[in-house]
């Protein structure tokens, strides 16, 4: 009698290794991402790795600086480094110099992170990066893991990039840098878009650009996509971008968004590097206001304003004559580059109508009833809280794919009011002022973005919701994940 064959050796346990670049803008959704994975599959692992500079700003209090770490999700926090492990200035550096080191320094030690976890017993099975690093492919694929894309700006910025890297960058740059703002580019899948509706990086032409470090590595990502083909998984969700999520048919992307804060005592993207005790009692200070009465005022974790302009703004929120709570933050101030700065502590200042702050805890402020709009600078991970809570936005755009998402907001959602600038690239007082009444006041305008505010975030929370068209798109992710190393093993 023969002896029966062996049973096959059971499927390995799923372990999804999450890689991004030490930006705050990106650490907050790859977090929050892999924090959902967990929850969804609670017999998985997952592993966060980011350069060494954010994960020492995450976890300050470690006994060893590069050491790992658990955070309160389960998530094991492994770093790898990127050459610049005390943070990237291009002052210091040369902006030149950070592509290349940080390609060869990050291959190499996320190499490294993901051969020392398969010989604890824990080999990874999946793969998931962020744009910033478009290297992550090549050490999967030298692996044998399969990979996937967490794009963490809007679909339609997706697209536009896509179309601009096959053919149509030419046309893209003269829209962009025309001197017509009525004039259109039209793209496969996409409506025609304005220049001001175009991410900023289409219209760089020059090797000399300040910015031509982020064209350089968008170019390197869509690059990579081509060769791997990864899945690409969209923090949006489908009710809100559903013709951009399908642009780009050679690419199969899914919505897993909004990845935001699931609850007001989740840090923010406002705080989820620092969480510091705040100087100002700025959440007993909205107590004390009407509901949807105070202007809410951010430009996010990196970005500061020009003196004119800081001068304008202030002197448009106080023509309001509405309360307003103002968080102006110093990151920028001493020259250092976007990946290492991060604002942490609160200021004090407290005008006739306004508080100015240098901190506050965004979810809690976007979440409190006396906040009737808030004025964005339209990074997306902001724009998606406000419209998970329901807040109408006045969009002050900057830069990358910032313009896009004001032309979400304004044109394609009709949940807030764009700021238009002046020839010295200023929102001036009256037009801020302007917007705000758009937002807030009486008129019928502003009845109907309200309506519209509300509308969006109920789509938004059923989006995510058990059921819900991106929380079955990410379950689906994570069968085929596990299906994908079933196969492999």
């Amino acid at each position: 009698m023969e002896t029966p064959p062996p049973p096959p050796p059971p499927p390995p346990q799923q372990h999804f290794l999450f890689v991004t670049n030490p930006m705050q803008g990106h650490l907050a959704p790859a977090r929050r991402l892999a924090a959902r994975v967990m929850a969804l599959n609670p017999d998985a692992r997952v592993t966060f790795s980011t350069a060494v500079s954010g994960h020492r700003r995450m976890f300050p209090s470690l006994a060893s600086p590069d050491g790992e770490t658990v955070d309160a999700a389960g998530v094991l926090h492994v770093p790898h480094s990127d050459g610049f492990d005390d943070g990237f200035n291009p002052a210091v550096h040369g902006a030149g110099t950070y592509r290349a080191r940080a390609t060869a320094a990050g291959r190499d030690t996320l190499s490294a992170v993901v051969s020392r976890l398969a010989s604890r017993g824990r080999p990874v099975t999946c793969l998931v990066y962020t744009f910033l690093v478009p290297w992550v492919p090549d050490v999967a694929r030298d692996h044998g893991v399969p990979a996937a894309l967490f794009w963490i700006q809007p679909a339609a910025v997706f697209a536009v990039y896509y179309r601009y890297f096959h053919g149509h960058d030419a046309a893209l740059a003269v829209c962009a840098n025309g001197a017509d703002p009525a004039a259109t580019v039209c793209l496969p899948g996409l409506p025609p878009l304005r220049p001001d509706a175009l991410p900023s990086a289409v219209g760089i032409t020059s090797p000399e650009h300040r910015h031509y470090l982020l064209l350089d590595l968008v170019r390197d990502l869509f690059m990579s996509l081509d060769e791997h083909r990864p899945r690409v998984l969209v923090n949006t969700f489908d009710a809100l971008e559903p013709d951009a999520l399908r642009a780009v048919p050679e690419f199969e992307l899914a919505a897993v968004g909004p990845v935001v804060p699931d609850d007001d005592a989740s840090p923010s993207s406002a705080d989820l590097l620092h969480r510091p005790d705040a100087k100002v009692a700025y959440m007993e200070w909205l107590d004390a206001k009407p509901a949807r009465s105070v202007v809410y005022v951010s430009f996010g974790s990196i970005f500061s304003i020009r003196d004119q302009q800081e001068e304008e703004m202030r002197r448009g929120l106080e023509a309001t004559g509405r309360p307003y709570l103002w968080v102006a933050r110093k990151a920028a101030a001493d020259g250092r580059a976007s990946q290492d700065s991060s604002s942490s502590s609160a200021g004090d200042g407290d005008a006739a109508r306004g508080l100015v702050v240098e901190w506050c805890d965004q979810v809690r402020v976007l979440s409190h009833p006396a906040v009737g709009c808030f004025v964005t600078h339209c990074g997306w991970n902001s724009t998606l809280e406000s419209v998970t809570r329901g807040v109408p936005m006045v969009a002050v755009p900057q830069w990358t794919d910032q313009p896009t998402v004001a032309w979400l907001v304004e044109a394609r959602m009709g949940a807030g009011a764009r700021a238009r600038v002046d020839g010295e690239g200023v929102v001036d007082r009256a037009e801020l002022r302007r917007c705000v009444e758009t937002a807030m006041g009486d008129g019928e305008a502003a009845a109907a973005i309200r309506a519209q505010s509300d509308r969006w975030r109920e789509l938004a929370s059923e989006a995510v919701a058990p059921g819900g068209t991106s929380e079955r798109n990410l379950r689906a992710f994570a069968s085929a994940a596990a299906a994908a190393a079933a196969n492999d093993a």
